[in-house]
């Protein structure tokens, strides 16, 4: 945990990327497969404060996946509007360009760090 290389705060985008990732926006039955692990895990060891965790294998397949998937193919998909009337996270304000440039971002790093613990056979704690 105390190792910065090895670890990464998707901070408030956590709700835009799973929506990105999966095109859900409801999270009352978070559904763990697919993408959306990427964001919220797989295995949850912890309920109440939302721990999850994905094996190495997982971690693996998951990275694979996510390094085919261009900023553009996810520009595709940013339906602001959709994610307006579902009040993603965070709501303080409406999405626009400079909150979808923020899921880009945050997205790049989600694959650096999912890569770095493939190529190194890791599992990861969410």
């Amino acid at each position: 945990m105390e190792d910065e290389e090895r670890q990464t705060d998707i901070d408030q985008a956590w709700h835009g990327l799973y929506f990105l990732l999966t095109g859900a926006t409801d999270l009352d039955e978070i559904d763990r497969h697919s993408l959306g692990k990427a964001v919220f895990g797989s295995d949850v060891t912890d309920e109440e404060m939302g721990i999850a965790y994905l094996t190495p294998g997982e971690v693996e397949d998951l990275s694979a996946r996510l390094q085919y998937i261009e900023q553009d193919a996810l520009k595709a998909r940013d339906d602001v509007a959709m994610m307006n009337e579902h009040e993603l996270y965070p709501f303080e304000r409406e999405w626009g360009l400079e909150e979808k440039q923020y899921l880009l971002d945050r997205f790049d790093e989600l694959k650096r760090v999912f890569a770095r613990a493939s190529r190194e056979r890791e599992a990861l704690v969410t």
